[in-house]
């Protein structure tokens, strides 16, 4: 994965220094797509073709909507358990639910920038204890596939069904369509233990350790998306007119185009960029005050303060985007927001990793001592 970082390195080289004017002059828009375009040439789209049939009349009738909009910390609430970096576990689950179901997932999908940043440094997260075994019925099962360390558990209870069984209970779906269907869910399973198998425990990790582990886990969530492109395009091209509608966002379009010039500006959209901003914001005092750097520190510091700010303020770029009504732009999008955060992610582990250099084995053991 590392030549990829580097090739959009060194084609946005110049990104990190425009936040401000991306901010009064780019659109949010211009400005992700210009981040983003890159990659959709870059990677080819993957299938699998093993198969898996689900009976939507059969299944257990499980709670559809996520709750809280910062992706579901508690490990019951994770449909396919704990498949993301440790700062946003549902970060998967966020991707799909967003396609399928965009009024009840694109405002958590969204709800997550420059925080998993700012969290995955300070480690500012819960990290699951081992769990101890669970008798689990209908689609729900315990998952054992990540038993290496207490901080790789996943202890959520996953329903290996979702989201096909949800699709089921949405819109009535043909025999025909069960096939296509089938595609989806054995490449969500497939792409889910993907994730799952690359965990290092991130309570043994020092900081710099954490945020190159994030670095790589928001990849591997992307190609999980990527995987399931190609059966779910199949499964779209099969869709009546109502059914399509019944996938839909019903979000009034008018309220998903906030204008950042405009002092009225969507609350949602102010309140998810306020977030990315006081989340540099907050992650910066944290260090300085767990460090406590010198003055020959003190420049390093500032260099990786500026970095965060302006990779926080243009991940503000995903909050003003409107929600498509087609499945496969959904998709795309939420692709495309990952590979931003991955860009900020990169772009903040330079500045980092440079300050972190500076510091000597007190105030190393300090942070990393405080960040677990």
């Amino acid at each position: 994965m590392r030549a990829p970082i580097v090739f959009l390195a060194v084609i946005l080289s110049g990104a990190a220094a425009l936040p401000d004017a991306a901010n009064a002059q780019l659109s949010p828009q211009g400005l992700l797509n210009g981040i983003t375009r890159p990659f959709r040439h870059m990677f080819g789209n993957f299938g699998h073709d093993s198969r898996y049939r689900h009976n939507a009349a059969n299944a257990e009738r499980s709670s559809a909507e996520p709750t809280g909009s910062n992706g579901a910390s508690a490990g019951s609430d994770l449909r396919l358990g704990r498949a993301g970096p440790p700062a946003w576990p549902s970060a998967f689950e966020d991707v799909l639910g967003t396609t399928f179901w965009p009024d009840d997932y694109a405002q958590r999908l969204r709800g997550h920038g420059f925080n998993v940043i700012a969290d995955t440094i300070t480690g500012r997260y819960e990290t699951p204890r081992a769990p101890a075994r669970i008798a689990t019925t209908g689609s729900a099962v315990q998952s054992d596939s990540n038993a290496s360390g207490a901080g790789c558990q996943d202890t959520a209870a996953t329903q290996d069904n979702w989201p096909a069984v949800r699709v089921g209970q949405t819109i009535q779906v043909s025999n025909a369509q069960h096939d296509t269907l089938d595609k989806i869910q054995a490449a969500v399973r497939n792409s889910a233990t993907s994730i799952k198998g690359d965990c290092p425990d991130p309570t043994a990790l020092t900081a710099p350790d954490r945020l190159a582990a994030l670095v790589q886990t928001l990849w591997t969530v992307r190609d999980a998306g990527m995987a399931v492109r190609a059966p779910l395009k199949d499964f779209t091209e099969t869709l009546t007119p109502a059914q399509k509608a019944s996938l839909a966002s019903k979000l009034p379009q008018d309220t998903q185009k906030p204008d950042p010039k405009n002092a009225s500006m969507n609350k949602q959209y102010q309140a998810c960029a306020t977030q990315n901003v006081e989340e540099s914001e907050r992650m910066v005092k944290q260090i300085e005050m767990q460090v406590r750097p010198n003055k020959d520190q003190a420049a390093s510091l500032e260099n990786l303060h500026k970095v965060s700010s302006d990779m926080a303020k243009l991940l503000m770029a995903s909050c003003a985007q409107p929600i498509p009504n087609d499945l496969l732009a959904r998709l795309d999008a939420a692709d495309d927001q990952l590979t931003a955060m991955n860009y900020a992610a990169t772009t903040v582990q330079i500045a980092f990793n440079d300050f972190y250099s500076t510091l000597d084995n007190a105030q190393k053991a300090r942070f990393d001592a405080a960040s677990r």
